[in-house]
């Protein structure tokens, strides 16, 4: 059973520098990313987690092996923790697929049932992997590695509110959310904490 979970987002990638969706495709961390990701590590010894769990992506990967070298655990792959697969509108940038797909994409905003186009996913079809990738886990204090918009989704759930106000949820690289069960319920006790990765100017 849970007793805390904290959720993290993988490190800055070249294209999200770039504005790119990634989804299931993939990118190296930037340089940025890779301190940030040290600096995540470095901070989440002081939760004393008991096991590591990532999404299967690489940029998700790099994150997990810099926290897994900080802590003395093994990254357990777990494949319902993968981002949001975009389908056709991967490798394209969010102002672009605005612009030349605005329809549709008004369309997969408002309505959670609605799929990327292609072969991509729903809202819903994210919400549904994630809960049953989180309900598989076997720790009372896992550090779950993720995606920005899967765990914005999935968060929706556990405050219990419409799936929609995801959108409203900032979700920055290397940021920590941390929710506990108490009470029959998930408690959330930070959310999109990126103080670790500030640099000196």
């Amino acid at each position: 059973m849970i007793e805390r979970l904290v959720l993290v987002r993988h490190g800055e990638t070249l294209q999200n520098v770039a504005g790119i969706t990634q989804g299931w495709s993939d990118s190296a961390l930037s340089e940025k990313g890779r301190r940030q990701v040290r600096a995540l590590a470095r901070r989440l010894q002081q939760y004393a987690p008991t096991a590591i769990y990532s999404s299967p992506l690489g940029r998700a990967i790099s994150t997990a092996e810099e926290i897994a070298a900080a802590t003395g655990l093994e990254v357990q792959t777990v494949d319902g923790l993968r981002e949001m697969n975009y389908g056709g509108w991967e490798g394209q940038s969010f102002l672009d697929i605005r612009r030349n797909d605005l329809d549709l994409y008004h369309r997969w905003a408002a309505d959670p049932d609605c799929p990327c186009p292609g072969d991509g996913e729903s809202h819903n079809d994210v919400l549904r992997r994630m809960q049953d990738a989180i309900a598989s886990l076997d720790s009372p204090r896992p550090i779950v590695v993720a995606h920005g918009t899967s765990i914005r989704i999935v968060a929706t759930f556990f405050l219990g509110a419409p799936i929609a106000s995801s959108r409203r949820l900032a979700q920055d690289n290397a940021a920590l959310n941390v929710f506990r069960w108490k009470d029959g319920r998930w408690i959330l006790k930070l959310w999109n904490d990126t103080t670790h990765c500030v640099e000196p100017e």
